[in-house]
Parts: structure tokens; sequence; C-alpha cells
């Protein structure tokens, strides 16, 4: 007989993540081994488990689901990410796969759709929600010489590793201890990232990550 698919569940909802296991686990090939609930303990989960296939969300507790994935596939090339999100924003979507995640479906996706992802991705394709790979189509079409990396609000995947920090009140120091970076880079990056957005104080930062789905 084939080896089950061994699936990883990240997603800070605890009840989305039970609901996720109960569907996938009435599958027979298809086996959920671990489960986390923030992005560090995503990432351990991955290393203390090396499973086929994560499922991961965007909006983490930590660490953002891209920097999630950016650290798995760096210390687990062979595990296969598929992020499940409520955002269907291009600007997540190019950033994930940049990473090298193997596909992207929305929380409205039906049961079956799931599950076609998760065997999609542990085979080796790419796997898009259909109203994902439609939005990115109407928006290639309206902007075709548009790239997200050249919007003035921009942000690289470390500035917006740390605006999540902030939005979720973790103070300059806290946020140093747990990237292991200085707190003068904290500092530095905090002021790029004012400057970019056009901010000035850490209630309009919060506003920003909860308008774009960061928190």
């Amino acid at each position: 007989m084939a080896e089950n698919i061994r699936v990883i569940l990240v997603d800070d909802h605890t009840v989305v993540r039970k609901g996720i296991r109960a569907l996938l686990e009435q599958e027979q090939d298809i086996e959920v081994v671990g489960e986390a609930e923030d992005g560090l303990k995503g990432v351990q989960a991955c290393i203390d488990h090396a499973p086929d296939v994560v499922i991961l969300d965007m909006a983490l507790p930590l660490l953002s689901g891209v920097e999630v994935a950016r650290k798995i596939r760096e210390k687990l090339p062979e595990t296969r990410i598929l992020i499940l999100s409520m955002y269907d924003d291009e600007e997540y979507i190019i950033d994930s796969f940049k990473v090298g995640v193997s596909g992207y479906i929305l929380k409205d996706v039906v049961v079956s759709d799931l599950v076609a992802a998760v065997r999609s991705v542990y085979h080796g394709s790419t796997f898009l929600s259909p109203s994902v790979s439609e939005k990115l189509r109407r928006q290639l079409q309206e902007s075709p010489t548009r790239s997200s990396r050249h919007g003035p609000a921009k942000l690289t995947a470390r500035e917006r590793q740390i605006l999540k920090l902030i939005a979720d009140g973790y103070t300059s120091r806290q946020i140093s201890e747990i990237l292991k970076i200085s707190f003068k880079t904290v500092q530095t990056h905090r002021a790029h990232i004012m400057e970019k957005l056009g901010v000035h104080s850490t209630a309009e930062l919060t506003r920003y990550a909860v308008t774009k789905g960061i928190v």
C-alpha cells in the first residue's frame, strides 16, 4: 500500500484547525501528524515531523505565513506548502510563490477542493483556487506593466514580519529578542516601514496591518 500523505496544520484558530483535521482524516490517504497555532511553532513542528504537506495560514502570530514558508523551504525543501487563507490580495499570492509555496486556496473553498489541493501539491503540481486564479488574471490584464515590487508601500519580507509583531503588541526590545536581531536594527526597520507607509504612530501601523490582513 502507498504511504499516507503526512500533513501539518498551521493556523492560529483552534476551531479551524480541528475542523480541517476532521475533514482530512476522513480521507484514507491523508494523515494529520501535527498542528501549530503560531509561526514559530509551525516551523518547529515541521522540523520535528518532516511532513509531506503543510497547510499554512497567512496571518499568524509571531511569524507571517510567508516567513514561515520561507523557513520551511530552507530547512525542508521536499515539504510542499499549501497556503489556506482568507486573503486574495495579489501581494500575498505573489510573495507566497516567490518563497516557494505550491498552492494558494481561500478558506471559502469546498472540502473536495481542499482535499484535491493537498493531493495535487503532494504530487508536485501547483494548485490555485479558481477565484484566486481569476483575480490574478484580471489584475494582470488591467495593469500588465505593474509590478507589486515597485508599489510605494511595498514592504520587504522582514519589514512585513516586524510590522506584524508591532501590530501584535510587541515592543522593539521584544521583537529584537524574537527575531534574534539587534534593537537598533529593529528601530531602523520600524523607521523604514513608517516612511514607506507614510504613517507616524504605532496606532497607524496597526491600522494598516489590520486593513491589509497582516494581523
